[in-house]
């Protein structure tokens, strides 16, 4: 599980693509307000809004099929239920993933590949993130696959994830591949579904647990992999939280409102939103 000492993109690819990164709003989930996430409604809209990146969630199917989208279940988003991995890729054709925009019609949960063959065309930018360590193997040989289909691909997707076994897998495996941290304070709290406590000592000890983290991951993990990039929600960034992480660039999570957008990309930040639909009226 060693990285090499070069296993880290060309940084002159990197310094381009956190530059086109900047230069628009990016697309979380495609646009999760404006239209059904992470369908092919959604990121033809953003399409039509301008958008040149965007944030998309990988989960796998029965048969090992990388599909498009966030929850484990879906019920949230389809007119399914159960795990996303309890169906085959063709099975899950027959869904509807457009529950929550009826005006917009039906659409279909797509596969990875029909995500990145309509990137290619559109000349977009992907953020692939991926929520369970459990994936390691399955996004490794993932990207094999797309860069075997789509060579010149490379420099136009980034991995980002939670989950450090995931960045280190895709840093040591694929070390060309550009990779970015998603930060959160509260991680252990969020992986462990421990969001109530009984008592102060529950409290406090979940709290400690996920401080101590935070430190080994950013100040530890983060240089020795080489991470790119830092993804992190909008509560936690200030102008002296860039000051502190700087010269790693920062993009920030879910930034919806215009006045906060115009602050975050006043601080320099790559900014990630679910409406994109106010393009036009926001300046980069």
């Amino acid at each position: 599980m060693r990285i090499s000492p070069n296993s880290s993109p060309d940084p002159a690819v990197v310094a381009n693509f956190l530059t086109q990164l900047k230069s628009h709003q990016i697309a979380h989930r495609g646009g999760a307000k404006d239209a059904p996430e992470n369908t092919m409604l959604a990121f033809r809209n953003a399409v039509t809004h301008g958008v040149r990146a965007i944030e998309i969630d990988i989960q796998y199917t029965r048969d090992h099929v990388p599909v498009v989208f966030h929850d484990e279940t879906l019920d949230r988003t389809t007119n399914g239920t159960g795990l996303v991995s309890s169906y085959t890729a063709e099975q899950l054709t027959t869904l509807n993933a457009n529950k929550n925009f009826p005006d917009m019609g039906e659409c279909s949960i797509p596969t990875l590949d029909q995500v990145v063959d309509f990137a290619i065309e559109n000349d977009l930018i992907l953020l692939f993130d991926v929520k369970g360590g459990e994936f390691c193997d399955k996004v490794s040989s993932t990207i094999t696959d797309l860069l075997n289909r789509h060579p010149s691909f490379r420099h136009q997707f980034a991995v980002i994830s939670f989950f450090t076994d995931i960045l280190h897998r895709v840093r040591r495996d694929h070390p060309t591949i550009i990779t970015g941290f998603t930060r959160r304070h509260d991680h252990i709290q969020k992986l462990t579904r421990l969001s109530g406590y009984t008592s102060i000592w529950q409290q406090s000890f979940m709290f400690l647990l996920d401080r101590i983290y935070d430190f080994l991951t950013f100040y530890f993990f983060v240089p020795w992999s080489r991470i790119e990039m830092l993804e992190i929600r909008k509560n936690d960034v200030s102008e002296s939280y860039i000051h502190d992480v700087a010269p790693r660039p920062v993009l920030v999570w879910t930034v919806n409102d215009p006045i906060e957008k115009k602050y975050f990309r006043h601080l320099g930040c790559a900014i990630m939103s679910d409406i994109i639909s106010d393009s036009d009226t926001i300046v980069f």
